[in-house]
């Protein structure tokens, strides 16, 4: 899920952050020409003339490769000028209002796509196509990906392309295009692949508006409505679809390989046991395994009390970051009802011994085993950035999920004053 934030970074740039190299990497041969980067410049361009289309398929072919060779060509130039403009501002302020107010990918866009429309089935049709998807964004971008899935989904490599939208800023067009994609899918690993992008795709969507909420400049960038579906909560039917999905994948493909030794059912059962057991306000589920020691713990060992589970490795720069803080926080609460666990994922284990001893670790913490992050808890878990925080109230209740920095402080305060006002109530 970490990863869905480096999809903010992109809607930050004028330019929008499609890259067409990304979309062209799903393709099968033959392959479209090389992605040329948008870099925006001011062209005046007229809409091409209606074309007479030849009767014969090998003439059709070659007017609409030539009327797409020469398009490229046009666009690369005002690329080339654009390139050559930006190199004679030294402001980075004058540089981005240049991208912004000359970029060529919409005006550009519009002739490909109808150079698509007008040599329907052509390879001049797909790779325009193409250009559309990877270089436009908005209304634009939304009817050339439409049409794509509709007229060449068989060219394209959709679990590639699942992959790809997987890293888009959320929106209801994502979430359609989805839909079209499993409908589209071949059935086999292609079709479990979209499935689980989609499963995935979704489960970043609480991170995205988490991110929004600290960042208002990132909010101010978007549409009202692509913000309104960000920032809306799933409803039980929406949940029920994404589950019934990921059931599919299990029941349907759950013995094909997805990545080394995981199979596509193992992940989607972590995607739907996260879906299940882990959201905020559910009972938070048992965790039984070892400590460092090799003593045996459960979880539930510490109801009663305000929980900080993390799970974390010493090979983790930010988990190592937050040592400190940890220090300090099981100090500060040391004579309170609070205790801070770890699932350490480090593969060998005298590393994660070495590392308590050193950095005074001294909480107690679950070992993950000789996988590491592929280890039971975390993977059972659906553990994929690290590190991850959870905190848990004194009635087992999961209240926080993937917190960090501050939002750990605020979080352990209002737990622990709930806890202290039921204390206070149930002794007057």
């Amino acid at each position: 899920m970490v990863r869905g934030l480096l999809c903010l970074a992109c809607i930050l740039s004028i330019a929008g952050c499609t890259d067409q190299a990304k979309v062209t990497s799903a393709i099968d041969p033959p392959a479209a020409p090389p992605a040329v980067k948008t870099t925006l410049a001011a062209v005046e361009s007229e809409t091409p003339s209606p074309v007479a289309v030849p009767s014969d398929k090998e003439d059709l072919e070659a007017k609409a490769q030539m009327e797409y060779d020469a398009l490229q060509a046009e666009f690369q130039e005002s690329v080339k000028a654009l390139r050559d403009e930006i190199a004679t501002v030294e402001s980075k302020d004058d540089q981005i209002r240049i991208l912004a107010t000359k970029d060529p990918s919409t005006e550009y866009g519009k002739r490909f796509l109808e150079l698509a429309r007008a040599y329907p089935d052509t390879k001049a049709s797909f790779n325009a196509t193409l250009f559309v998807v990877g270089q436009t964004k908005g209304d634009l971008k939304r009817e050339a990906m439409e049409y794509l899935l509709d007229r060449y989904s068989d060219r394209v490599k959709l679990s590639k392309i699942a992959e790809s939208l997987k890293q888009e800023v959320p929106s209801s067009d994502v979430e359609r295009w989805f839909d079209l994609m499993i409908e589209k899918a071949k059935p086999g690993p292609v079709q479990a692949s979209v499935m689980l992008n989609y499963s995935q795709y979704l489960g970043q969507l609480p991170l995205f508006r988490k991110t929004i909420a600290i960042n208002p400049q990132v909010a101010e960038r978007l549409p009202s409505e692509q913000l309104a579906y960000i920032n809306s909560e799933r409803t039980d039917a929406q949940n029920q679809k994404t589950a019934a999905i990921l059931e599919s994948v299990i029941q349907q493909y759950g013995d094909l390989k997805y990545q080394g030794r995981e199979t596509f059912g193992e992940k989607a059962g972590s995607e739907l046991f996260e879906l299940t057991q882990l959201q905020v306000g559910m009972t938070v589920p048992e965790i039984e395994g070892e400590d460092l020691d090799g003593i045996p713990f459960k979880l539930s060992d510490y109801r009663g009390k305000v929980v900080m589970l993390d799970f974390w490795g010493h090979w983790c720069p930010p988990c190592r970051a937050m040592y400190g803080h940890e220090q300090e926080l099981t100090q500060d609460l040391s004579d309170q009802p609070f205790v801070l666990l770890g699932v350490n994922s480090d593969a060998n284990k005298q590393t994660a011994i070495d590392a308590v001893r050193s950095e005074n670790l001294s909480w107690r913490h679950f070992w993950n085993g000789p996988r590491g992050t592929r280890g039971p808890i975390s993977k059972k878990w659906n553990v994929e950035g690290w590190p991850t925080v959870y905190l848990i109230d004194q009635h087992g209740v999961i209240r926080y999920k993937e917190v960090l920095g501050d939002d750990i402080d605020k979080g352990i305060e209002t737990l622990m004053a709930e806890l202290h006002q039921e204390i206070s109530a149930s002794t007057r």
